[in-house]
């Protein structure tokens, strides 16, 4: 029997000492507050709402707030003190008193907002503006900024709340540049179902790096059930108060919070560590009866006692070996284990689609400086960040035995393992699929190769060494210049087509009980992409013009490049049916074009190529970008502008769609001094359940994660630290 780390966790907020006290009956004296605060800190809670910069004469058990939040500061300098502020005023009063965050309440409800804040929803939207645009300007300490969706779930003064008011709410929040957006359900009306399709809404509104806490009352007695649903959905936040205080007092009928020491025991018992010690906590909650008697205390664990079956998250004993608890997270593969050894572009892409959609991806790299991918430059820097997120990082020497073997013992309880390696490499080391099949004989075992078992399979490729073997670089340069594509084309889509083959194998393991060998070719890949090239070759009975020919035979009249009336500005047209043709005419002043007899069919227009561009391209040069723009949309015909990389980051769609995950890029070792330590680098192209699949984890540190991978593959403490001693464990702390 061997212990394992818990799985990857939560933080739990505690808002006792803000939310918790706001329907106190009684004020408690400083003295207590913050001995109750120091008890709890003690139980392992590392933030907390401590309290609320608002009027004293509104709420007298908050007129000590600047006191409080200084002395947490001072006393509990590892802690993040968290405090509420309703606007500007009470955000700058927050600030001067140390609180490392600021949440600033708005109200999904109207009626709710008026009765909390004293404002509409809008003015109060504004108001989040001005307390960010004053944030900006306190330089690179300042506080974070989190907005918190009151009432999202319901109201009782308004009752329902429509989800798309919510959704659109948050939309605002974010555009008014709020860091964190939170969802509370401040009645205690939610439901599971309704917790799943908000918290998807609002992470496809707004980007899963901006989806904050979830707070949850429990009036109905819901909240635990809602925190599972929310933990299912990727929610890695949640909000407690010790005992189940609070309530909010504009608001009729809102009791109190989830108690803190009961969410903790459910999260904890389902293998999810949140890094609280539970006995400390309840023992924190006679700290807490000392600074209000009398006050009815809340809590199914305090009322009924702890378990005896009760076990840590952090503390489980399972079998050597075993996989331990799994964290639900967002996306149709939780719970699958992937083992990568890979490097560059096609294995990375590959493992990073399995990421994006829920598997466990360790990335295996070689010690002890881990991934040369890293250090890349050029034309290559930005493949580690692109390619590695939600993964998880060992760093293992393994030429050395100690490494093979404990490698080994990954490989023997997963479900994939995915390498991208030349010809024999990995056989050489003892991992290839005759050698692991055999330890592990349900493992899918997939490798990404420059080409499938042929002729060829013993050589090296590149994307370019097959775009240019495979056609592709013929057809997208000019006649007698061969010209790569401008993108690791095969390389991503071989990747794709890897975890194509790896579900495909999984699912056939369903009804075998054993897993299988799956490749993916490099060249292969390109041969798809040829494919309609080479349907017509046969067709016509010779190689097809390239697309950079500019005498390429094209079969609609409109399919180019133009310049508009800025210098450098240009514009890609297409008019590609008949009925698009008319309006096009119509709508650029071209009738004579459309009234002409011999320009009636698709086939005579594209004939009449030579005749119609210029025509057309000296009516866009006189239009403005914009104006052309517009009226190309209007009218439905395809277009678009040329863009530049950088032009990417403030698309309007991929902001407002959740297209763009928040990288961090300083992984990238070839670029010492990144311009920018985060982008938004693009999601998967795909949408389930109404959402993106969201970003978990940044790409890995070298070997961040090894200690605690090899602990799950059961290796003791001190086994691990001898393979740190030795060299072979490089990178974990």
């Amino acid at each position: 029997m061997a212990e394992i780390p818990a799985a990857p966790g939560v933080v739990i907020r505690e808002v006792g000492p803000r939310d918790g006290l706001q329907n106190a009956r009684a004020v408690m004296p400083t003295a207590r507050k913050l001995a109750w605060i120091a008890a709890m800190a003690e139980a392992g809670l590392a933030e907390m709402e401590v309290a609320s910069f608002v009027p004293p004469a509104a709420m007298p058990q908050m007129a000590d707030a600047a006191a409080v939040t200084r002395a947490v500061r001072a006393r509990h300098p590892g802690f993040r003190a968290i405090a509420l502020a309703p606007n500007l005023r009470g955000a700058k009063d927050a600030a001067a008193a140390g609180a490392q965050a600021i949440i600033v309440p708005v109200s999904a409800s109207e009626a709710h907002s008026r009765a909390n804040v004293r404002r509409t929803r809008d003015e109060q939207v504004a108001e989040v503006r001005r307390v960010v645009d004053w944030a900006r300007g306190l330089g690179e300490n300042r506080p974070v900024i989190e907005a918190g969706i009151a009432t999202a779930f319901g109201c009782s003064l308004q009752g329902l709340v429509p989800e798309r008011d919510v959704v659109d709410l948050a939309r605002a929040l974010a555009e008014a540049g709020a860091d964190v957006v939170a969802l509370a359900d401040t009645l205690g009306y939610a439901t599971p179902s309704h917790v799943r399709r908000l918290v998807r809404a609002v992470r496809a509104e707004i980007g899963a790096a901006r989806l904050g806490n979830l707070h949850l009352h429990d009036t109905l007695g819901t909240a635990l059930a809602n925190a599972m649903a929310g933990l299912e959905e990727g929610v890695r936040g949640f909000d407690g108060a010790l005992a189940g205080l609070g309530g909010c007092p504009f608001a009729p009928g809102s009791v109190g919070n989830v108690a803190t020491e009961d969410l903790v025991h459910l999260l904890e018992s389902e293998g999810v560590h949140t890094g609280i010690d539970l006995p400390r906590l309840v023992a924190a909650r006679e700290a807490l009866a000392q600074g209000l008697p009398g006050e009815p205390l809340q809590g199914r664990v305090a009322a009924a006692g702890l378990p005896p079956t009760y076990r840590p998250a952090a503390t489980r004993v399972v079998p050597a070996g075993a996989k331990p608890p799994v964290l639900p997270v967002h996306g149709p593969l939780a719970g699958l284990r992937v083992i990568e050894f890979s490097h560059m572009v096609m294995g990375p892409s590959c493992g990073m689609i399995l990421a994006d959609l829920g598997a466990d991806v360790i990335k295996v790299e070689p010690g002890p400086r881990g991934d040369n991918t890293r250090r890349l430059t050029g034309a290559a820097l930005g493949f580690f960040p692109t390619f590695n997120r939600n993964k998880r990082s060992v760093c293992l020497n393994l030429k050395r035995p100690e490494g093979a073997a404990a490698a080994r013992r990954l490989a023997a309880g997963a479900d994939v393992v995915l390498e991208n390696f030349r010809p024999g490499a990995m056989d050489a080391l003892g991992f290839g699929y005759a050698a692991l099949s055999a330890l592990n004989p349900r493992l899918v075992y997939c490798s990404c190769k420059g080409f499938l078992p042929g002729p060829y399979e013993h050589r090296t490729a590149l994307d370019e060494v097959v775009q240019m073997m495979g056609g592709l670089a013929y057809m997208t340069g000019p006649p007698g210049r061969p010209l790569r594509a401008g993108s690791s084309v095969n390389d991503i889509m071989g990747g794709m087509f890897g975890a194509l083959a790896i579900l495909a194998a999984l699912r056939e393991r369903e009804a075998t009980g054993r897993g299988g060998l799956v490749q993916s070719g490099l060249f292969e890949t390109n041969m798809v992409l040829m494919a309609q090239h080479m349907a017509r070759a046969a067709i016509e009975g010779e190689d097809p013009e390239p697309f950079g020919d500019p005498a390429m035979r094209k079969p609609w009249p409109v399919y180019d490049v133009f310049s508009a009336a800025e210098p450098g500005e240009q514009v890609f047209v297409g008019v590609v049916g008949e009925g698009q043709w008319r309006a096009f005419c119509d709508a650029f002043g071209l009738a004579d074009l459309r009234d002409d007899s011999g320009l009636a069919t698709m086939s005579q227009l594209a004939e009449a190529r030579p005749r119609i561009l210029p025509r057309v391209a000296q009516v866009f040069a006189a239009l403005p970008k914009a104006e052309l723009m517009a009226r190309l949309e209007a009218l439905g015909v395809p277009f678009a502008p040329i863009a530049k990389p950088s032009d990417l980051f403030s698309d309007p769609h991929l902001l407002a769609s959740g297209g763009l995950l928040a990288v961090d890029l300083t992984g990238a070792e070839g670029a010492r001094e990144p311009h920018a330590a985060r982008a938004g680098l693009p999601a998967l192209p795909v949408s389930l359940g109404g959402s993106r699949p969201a970003l978990r984890r940044q790409p890995p540190r070298v070997g961040e994660h090894g200690r605690e991978v090899l602990r799950e593959a059961g290796l003791t403490d001190d086994e691990i630290a001898d393979l740190a001693a030795g060299g072979v464990l490089a990178g974990a702390a």
